[in-house]
């Protein structure tokens, strides 16, 4: 089972939003489907335990989706469960590469947007506090870095 884990500030807007997205790719592509696991945390606690922020909850729904999210933190033992950490931002990337240098397994911690080759390189803005419209912004953003993102997984299940 190859671990993938999107990072994101508080683990309510922007990761569980792409851990659904991302999980719903992976098990509609029969290459995938029962051979990748997605979930997702933050680097920070300040919204531990508390469910996925309302807007980003409102748009899967209108997905058809499940919403049902509990906010992590990420440690080291959860980094070092993993093989890929998709991290939202440049913030977020520091902060995941330095837990992961913390385990012996050293997880690949990669720009979820790198996976979009119209958007290398840049952040997935965090929606918190803004309109419906920086939300649904966010998620077109995580929707045109899926195929790359499932392109790597292929890659990597394929190398196992």
């Amino acid at each position: 089972m190859l671990h993938v884990l999107i990072l994101c500030h508080g683990n309510i807007c922007r990761s569980p939003l792409a851990e659904v997205l991302l999980e719903a790719a992976v098990a509609a592509d029969p290459e995938l489907a029962g051979r990748v696991s997605v979930s997702s945390a933050g680097t920070s606690d300040e919204h531990e335990g508390e469910g996925m922020h309302a807007n980003s909850a409102a748009l899967l729904t209108q997905r058809g989706m499940r919403t049902e999210h509990r906010a992590r933190r990420l440690t080291p033992a959860l980094a070092a469960r993993q093989d890929l950490i998709l991290v939202a931002d440049r913030f977020n990337l520091r902060d995941g590469r330095a837990v992961a240098a913390a385990t012996e397994q050293k997880p690949s911690v990669r720009l979820l947007r790198d996976f979009d080759p119209e958007a290398a390189g840049e952040d997935l803005d965090d929606p918190w506090s803004y309109p419906m419209e920086a939300y649904e912004r966010a998620a077109a953003e995580i929707t045109a870095a899926i195929p790359g993102i499932i392109a790597e997984l292929r890659l990597r299940i394929y190398a196992h």
